[in-house]
């Protein structure tokens, strides 16, 4: 068949859409990719440390001790004075230790995340235990290197990254599944990613 001289194409339809994950398995799964991601950012933070980072942990350290004694006076009906003392005195130099230890668990998330996506197709360990995939929703495919690392990445600044606008932001869109039919969330849409129930393989 031919138009206007040139043979025609037929077009290819898009994906059948996906069942997706749910709000709670989505959830579940984030829980379980998050708790060694913390241990092991932990880890490369206390190892990757340089001296005032070290300090500021320390003095950080200090300060929470301080803090919970302060907490368990009130509790035992002390007055609140030393609490309020206590809490306004966070030491300057814990703030090294922060934005040291914030860099290092968002690098952690990210590379970790998106590396497991991308060479788990579309899967994280936590995803893999409760049998949920990501896919790309313009091919119906695992998402390509871009789309697993900017995921990784928005979990990173989400979880670890020390800002408050940040965690809110971070919090809307976690929550966003709620709200849509097909389950996507803020960095879903960011990335043209969807997470699927992996049982809902055609």
């Amino acid at each position: 068949m031919r138009a206007s001289g040139r043979t025609a194409v037929a077009e290819v339809p898009p994906p059948l859409p996906r069942r997706p994950a749910g709000f709670g398995w989505r959830t579940l799964a984030f829980v379980l990719d998050t708790v060694p991601l913390v241990l092991l950012g932990g880890f490369l933070a206390d190892r990757l440390a340089d001296a005032p980072a070290a300090e500021g942990r320390r003095a950080l350290e200090g300060w929470v001790t301080d803090l919970a004694a302060a907490y368990g006076e009130v509790f035992r009906g002390q007055p609140p004075e030393r609490l309020m003392a206590v809490a306004e005195a966070l030491p300057p130099s814990s703030a090294q230790w922060i934005v040291h230890a914030g860099l290092t668990f968002t690098l952690t998330f990210a590379l970790a995340l998106g590396l497991q996506e991308l060479l788990l197709g579309g899967r994280t360990v936590g995803k893999s235990v409760v049998n949920l995939r990501v896919i790309d929703v313009r091919t119906g495919e695992a998402p390509g290197v871009a789309g697993c690392f900017l995921r990784g990445a928005w979990k990173g600044i989400f979880c670890c990254f020390p800002n408050p606008l940040v965690s809110l932001v971070g919090l809307v869109g976690f929550h966003l599944p709620l709200f849509r039919k097909d389950g996507r969330s803020l960095h879903d849409l960011a990335t043209f990613t969807q997470v699927i129930d992996g049982q809902d393989e055609r």
